[in-house]
């Protein structure tokens, strides 16, 4: 049997095969999931530039970067901070109180706590913070369940002296 012909149209039906017009998928823009989740949690400021943005949805964006040692989870810091949600609603400000506030690391919600070991005294940073990391599921009068938290934060001191009670 000749195998000539059979090998032939073989390969004549393999070079028509690429002939004839070609038809190309449509151009999609890629979406990117992470941006999206950021922008419901935290609005429009979730997309500037520059923030840091963890695998734990942990997002923070130095403005001034300090001097010194980052605190540790069993120090104390004194900080000057503003709690906001994605419009803009004020919910905490520790201005109101005419003075810094100070904490201690490990007793801060999770995204305070770990944002802070990355932070040295005198830097501005701005912590957005996912629900997971926040207050989670919890209602209350001024942050609603679910709610991604923005705080704009000035470290200090880590382990200051006490400042005395009035």
């Amino acid at each position: 049997m000749n195998r000539f012909p059979v090998v032939w149209l073989c390969g004549l039906i393999f070079l028509m095969a690429g002939c004839g017009p070609k038809e190309t998928a449509p151009v999609v823009p890629a979406v990117d999931e992470a941006a999206l989740r950021h922008e419901k949690l935290f609005g429009a400021e979730a997309n500037t530039p520059g923030i840091a943005w963890r695998s734990s949805g942990l997002g923070v964006l130095i403005l001034a970067p300090g001097e010194g040692t980052s605190p540790k989870m069993n120090d104390t810091v004194r900080v000057n901070y503003v709690g906001k949600l994605k419009d803009g609603q004020v919910f905490a400000d520790s201005h109101t109180t005419g003075r810094p506030a100070d904490f201690v690391v490990n007793q801060l919600i999770t995204g305070w706590a770990a944002a802070m070991t990355s932070l040295k005294p005198g830097s501005h940073a701005k912590l957005f913070i996912p629900p997971a990391l926040g207050y989670g599921g919890v209602n209350s009068t001024k942050i609603p369940a679910n709610s991604g938290l923005i705080f704009a934060v000035e470290l200090l001191a880590v382990n200051p002296e006490p400042v005395p009670k009035s």
